[in-house]
Order: C-alpha cells, then structure tokens, then sequence
C-alpha cells in the first residue's frame, strides 16, 4: 500500500478530524484494516503533486480532502468568496442575486463564486450564478456524500458537474458537528481572492470568515444595509472594507489581485 491509501484510511477512521489525523502520523499509528474502504468521491492528500498551492498556504491544511467535479477551478484567478447570514432580509436577497449575476456577465464567466451552501445569502449566490450558468465552488463541512441542508441538493449536483466543485475535509456520510463549519470557514477565507458580505451579524460565523480572511491579507467587500439593525456589513465599511455600490465595485477588487 501507498501513502494515499494509508492517508485514505487514516481519514476515514478518525473522519477528517484534522488534530486526530496529525497525532496518528506522529505517532506512526498502525492502522487497522477495516478502515481501508472504497470512496466513491475523488481525493486528494497533502502529498500529492496536484494538490492545490492554495490550500497548502492555509493554516491546518487538510491532511486529506475529497472532491467532486473540476478540481481545476481551485486555480482560478478570480474566485469571489460570498458568505453572510442565513436569515437574510429581502434587500439583502435581492442584492446578492443582482451583484452576482452581473458580475458573472461582467466578467464573461471568469468570476468563480465560492460559498459554504448554507441556505440564506450562500445559497442564493450559489444559485444565482448556477442561473448565470456560472462556474461555483462549495466547500461543505458535512461528509463529501452527505451534502447539507438536503434543500441544496440542486447545488450540490451542480457542483459535481464539470462546471463546478464541491469539497469536504470528512469522508462518506459523516455529519457535521458545529465546530466542523467554523473550521471550514478558513478554507473559504484562504481560497477567495476577495470576500462579498451582503449581510450579516455582528457575532456569527461570518464575523469568525471575515476575520480570517484579513489575516490572508483579502480584501473585504460589504453590502451597505439598513442602520436599525445588527448588521455586520456596515460595522466592516466603518472599519474599512469596501462599500459595494455596484457590481463595478466587486470586478474592480478582483482585478485588482491579477
């Protein structure tokens, strides 16, 4: 056996769990046959020649990770990153369809749209640029085979397509535990060229995203809302991000990072 298939079952045994995974190689844990099972998703392991330069600059970088779909699109010159809360207000929704599907034809396709496809704001940019017949990245915290919320099945077909990509650090049906989706946020921080908020809250997943993605040193693109409520976007222009106006705004910080 190979160190992939090594690697493979290692996984598959303590489920991704990054931390796990590395005491095992450390220790140079034997690893029990039964763990040495067949995937029916393709992977990768941090060995490997076509492993993404991207994802070996990020902090933990998955020791493992399994795909769907064009893994090519990790090499994309303009993925745009679109994270914000699940409870969006109908501004918000209809803003984020507008801004992402401009830009998608703004670009003539070049613009990657990389999400979490949580419902809310993730969902609706995945969505709007599948429309747009737009390339997508996913990047779910649950296993490669158990996508979720189940309503985004559609997403996540897509994202097997040639047109698209959906990656997981776990394997198989694992279901994600909360801490998994605050862990994967540093791979959407890592991968993006630059981050779009078109809502959100203060103290929330998104905040943990945005502050991860200034420690890459990305460029923060906030959608200006309503001041009645507590909406992280316009704390992050008081604090220096962006303020998107027009899908203009997205494109020009995009470019900017050719």
């Amino acid at each position: 056996m190979d160190y992939r298939d090594k690697l493979l079952a290692l996984s598959t045994k303590y489920q991704g769990d990054y931390d796990k995974m590395l005491s095992a190689i450390e220790k140079k844990e034997n690893i029990e046959e039964e763990f040495y099972v067949k995937h029916s998703s393709n992977y990768l392991t941090l060995l490997d020649e076509l492993y993404s330069s991207k994802l070996k600059r990020t902090y933990k970088p998955p020791i493992v990770f399994y795909y769907y779909g064009d893994i090519s699109l990790l090499e994309e010159k303009f993925i745009l990153g679109v994270i914000g809360t699940r409870c969006p207000t109908s501004y918000q929704m209809e803003m984020t369809e507008t801004l992402v599907k401009e830009v998608i034809k703004k670009s003539n396709k070049k613009v990657v749209v990389l999400s979490g496809m949580a419902k809310g704001i993730d969902q609706i940019a995945m969505k709007s640029a599948m429309e747009s017949d737009g390339k997508v990245i996913s990047i779910i915290a649950s296993g490669i085979d158990a996508p979720y919320p189940l309503n985004n099945q559609g997403i996540y077909d897509y994202c097997k397509s040639g047109k698209g990509l959906v990656i997981s650090e776990h394997p198989l049906n694992y279901t994600a535990r909360k801490e998994d989706f605050l862990f994967r946020n540093r791979l959407i921080a890592s991968l993006s060229k630059s981050i779009f908020v078109p809502g959100g809250k203060n103290k929330s997943g998104t905040s943990s995203t945005v502050r991860m993605s200034l420690e890459y040193g990305k460029e923060i693109l906030s959608l200006p809302c309503n001041v009645t409520g507590d909406d992280l976007t316009n704390s992050l222009i008081q604090d220096g991000a962006k303020c998107v106006l027009s899908s203009n705004d997205i494109l020009e910080s995009l470019s900017a990072w050719y």
